[in-house]
């Protein structure tokens, strides 16, 4: 059990896109990578105001399920046959240490086709250092399900990154981000890898039936000494 605590946690943090596309059903293929990490991949399928993502290769989770209307992420646990739902944190905020760190977003008038969609390269620039995104129209908004990982940047954590901020509530997909530090080394890519638009069945975007929810709250208390229930 605390082996499979330990993947969820770092699924949770190796999965930080969020995308609401507005229209838009189907897959969608992330490649992320950082300085400091291995790349990632990460398969993302949408439909309507429902996101599920999954981690090629990834045998002791089924997947996070994320419910844009409730505001909510639902973590599956298939080897205990189990899931976890928790609060979603509200796009944009700034969090703790971050106010006046926003980043001006500003158009380049670079154009680029990416995977048959045309994308507009913009400049993020703040305190943080610079952002170029490729971003594209008619795919709906974009934000990041917190937790860190290799998009986190230098300080990483909880607290969305200034360039995020910037992107936040826009009608904007970015098919590319690549970030840079302050000396102009880069830091981080994001990069979509396959864009397929496909009719999914709703199944997929609730527990399988049978799995039980688990309850977080209930084990801290249990190994909490002189904590009820222990």
């Amino acid at each position: 059990m605390k082996k499979s605590l330990s993947t969820l946690i770092v699924c949770v943090a190796l999965a930080p896109v969020t995308v609401t596309a507005a229209g838009f059903e189907g897959r969608v293929a992330f490649k992320m990578s950082s300085a400091r990490g291995q790349p990632q991949e990460l398969s993302y399928q949408i439909k309507g105001d429902k996101i599920r993502v999954e981690m090629p290769g990834q045998k002791a989770m089924g997947g996070m399920i994320m419910d844009l209307t409730r505001k909510e992420t639902t973590m599956l646990m298939d080897e205990q046959k189990m899931y976890m739902t928790m609060a979603m944190p509200e796009p944009g905020a700034a969090g703790p240490g971050r106010k006046g760190e926003d980043a001006t977003l500003e158009k380049t008038g670079e154009k680029e086709t990416i995977l048959g969609y045309a994308a507009e390269k913009y400049v993020a620039t703040s305190a943080e250092g610079k952002t170029d995104l490729w971003l594209a129209e008619g795919l709906g908004t974009f934000m990041m399900a917190r937790g860190g990982g290799p998009m986190g940047g230098k300080r990483g954590g909880d607290a969305p990154q200034a360039w995020e901020r910037a992107l936040a509530g826009k009608e904007l997909f970015p098919l590319r981000v690549v970030g840079h530090e302050k000396d102009g080394k880069e830091s981080f890519r994001m990069e979509v890898t396959a864009l397929e638009k496909k009719s999914l069945p709703d199944t997929l975007f609730t527990p399988p039936a049978g799995y039980q929810k688990f309850d977080m709250g209930g084990m801290m208390k249990g190994m909490m000494p002189g904590m009820p229930g222990r």
